[in-house]
């Protein structure tokens, strides 16, 4: 059973729908005996719930709306997040998030989300990583 958070304003977020994945679970018995052992220790370990907070760089009116899927026959969680509310999610979302990398800010770029690049103006001479937009803080792990 799937019980939906909404907020006062009725937005839905949370967990917000659970959809079946096509996809057999063949418990990878495909895979050599040791790459085996090493993915049912960490499909184990991404299955450990885990409380977090969402935090949006862009700030509170931001919102991120994602699948979650890491493993084959597994069912397809789609997620909505709200920056600043506490939520209990799988820890391989979470690595997923936290560890997607960062944005670049391109050469010869000028503006970056309506602020300039460089205080006098000029573009950015070479490739830069940008900074995060989306991250899980843990509130206790």
């Amino acid at each position: 059973m799937q019980i939906v958070q909404y907020t006062a304003s009725g937005e839905a977020h949370g967990l917000i729908n659970t959809l079946t994945n096509s996809v057999e679970d063949n418990d990878f018995k495909y895979m050599k005996p040791e790459v085996k052992a090493r993915l049912e220790k960490e499909k184990k370990e991404d299955a450990r719930i885990v409380k977090v907070e969402y935090v949006n760089r862009k700030g509170n009116h931001e919102r991120l709306v994602k699948p979650y899927c890491k493993y084959a026959g597994e069912p397809i969680l789609m997620y909505s997040f709200i920056p600043g509310k506490v939520y209990e999610i799988p820890l391989g979302l979470v690595k997923e998030v936290n560890e997607k990398p960062a944005r670049k800010k391109r050469s010869g770029l000028i503006e970056s989300d309506g602020k300039q690049v460089n205080k006098d103006g000029s573009p950015l001479a070479t490739d830069v990583d940008d900074e995060w937009e989306h991250k899980f803080v843990p509130v206790n792990f």
